[in-house]
């Protein structure tokens, strides 16, 4: 299948290429030669910089340099492995209007929507009021070092972009009859980051003669203890507050209400949301903490001397990550254990909701979406943005692609898709907003 504009083809042969964080330059490489070829005027009339690794950087020189634009993407995709997939996963198969493969909203979508706008403006002979740079890592999904690599090198040159947009938010579909409006999610803050290790010990042995307590049976009982309590406290923060404030232009009247004034006193808000809904609900108000990984013996019939739990935080902002380990080490003492922290980030700045990057970019959605609701949202998960937000004068996360909740839950998971349509009104607003950047 192919439309008339050519996107379904470029789109689908980005798809199809692996580039599964880490998976080795070879594929990452046989991506680039797929952009090159994909889209001719970009590599043309674009100065690829050398940034280093695998990490693309397109600079498109505009009428001026004081106030570049950055768009971001990242290359790199999460492995598909097992999960009942309807088709393999970089087949890039189609089927009702929809391209289903890995990547195909995480986030190449973003990716072609970006280069594919200024490959088409460029076509058409238009030239930015400002520096316009394209700037794709290759190891978001692990958290490597490719959007610092990025922002490094713009440092060393003395850019400082004035306004960042990278993945995150989307244009999510109306399902209930509670909303009026599609709802345009635009991410304008994302929690902390924090995985910490806890380590139990012991004397080890055969397990034909265990003794009363053992490593693991330790770091259950922790597991058990951190999943029954609230170890952290919901609060309501600002990002909350504008999120609520904002849903209230996509809901009916007393909902609408309730977002606009009742709805801001946070004191109880914080605290009901998450017993209607606990996942949400805790991932709103409050870091949350999950166990993610564990090891003990390297044979089953060996009782480990070391045994240990990973558990993953997003810090939320009215959190610090030194708080939240003072609150853990005094509950890991109580069962013996030991804390290590292999990572950590606060949560990011909040943007400015009337400066002027977050308004440029409402307004541009305004006019390619006029009957979506622009609703400031609360980042769970991490983007590359955190990292050139801090050289940045604004930054934004959103890809007004839009999804349903169903394509939503799809990320990282099996049979992961978007509508072709909607990818291809990604590619009109971005035009559109280059167009309008000043």
């Amino acid at each position: 299948m192919k439309n008339e504009n050519g996107y379904v083809d470029s789109f689908v042969k980005l798809i199809q290429c692996p580039t599964v964080t880490n998976s080795g330059h070879e594929y990452f490489d046989a991506f680039h030669k797929v952009l090159d070829k994909e889209f001719p005027n970009v590599t043309r009339v674009c100065k690829k910089m050398d940034v280093g690794g695998d990490v693309l950087l397109y600079k498109w020189s505009g009428k001026s340099a004081e106030r570049p634009l950055v768009l971001m993407a990242h290359q790199d995709v999460v492995p598909a492995v097992g999960g009942d997939w309807k088709y393999p996963p970089y087949s890039a198969t189609i089927e009702d209007g929809k391209v289903y493969g890995r990547g195909a909203m995480d986030c190449k979508n973003t990716l072609f929507s970006t280069i594919q706008a200024v490959d088409e403006l460029i076509a058409d002979g238009f030239v930015p009021e400002q520096d316009v740079y394209l700037s794709y890592s290759d190891c978001e999904e692990t958290g490597g070092p490719g959007a610092e690599m990025a922002r490094d090198w713009f440092k060393a040159h003395g850019i400082t972009p004035f306004l960042v947009v990278d993945e995150g938010g989307a244009i999510i579909r109306k399902t209930t009859k509670f909303m009026t409006k599609d709802v345009a999610a635009v991410g304008i803050l994302e929690k902390g980051y924090a995985d910490v290790k806890f380590i139990a010990r012991g004397k080890g042995g055969h397990s034909s003669q265990p003794p009363k307590h053992t490593p693991i049976a330790r770091l259950a009982a922790f597991v058990n203890y951190c999943e029954k309590h609230t170890i952290f406290k919901p609060k309501m923060s600002k990002a909350a507050k504008a999120m609520i404030y904002g849903m209230g232009d996509a809901l009916t009247p007393p909902l609408k209400l309730f977002c606009k004034t009742i709805g801001l006193n946070g004191w109880w808000v914080s605290k009901l949301a998450p017993k209607i809904n606990a996942s949400y609900g805790n991932s709103m108000f409050a870091t949350s903490m999950v166990f993610t990984m564990s090891q003990g013996s390297a044979a089953p019939n060996v009782i480990p001397q070391e045994a240990w739990v990973n558990a993953n935080l997003r810090i939320a902002p009215t959190d610090t990550c030194e708080k939240c380990f003072k609150k853990l080490e005094k509950i890991a003492k109580k069962f013996d254990l030991e804390m290590q922290v292999d990572l950590q980030r606060n949560a990011s700045p909040m943007i400015d909701l009337n400066g002027e990057g977050y308004q440029s970019f409402k307004k541009a959605l305004n006019k390619v979406y006029p009957d979506v609701a622009v609703v400031p949202y609360l980042m769970f998960g991490g983007t590359d943005c955190r990292v050139l937000q801090q050289i940045a004068t604004h930054a934004i996360r959103c890809t007004p692609c839009t999804l349903s909740f169903d394509q939503l839950g799809g990320m990282h998971a099996s049979n992961e898709n978007v509508d072709i349509k909607s990818v291809e009104e990604c590619v009109g607003f971005f035009k559109t907003f280059i167009r309008d950047f000043k």
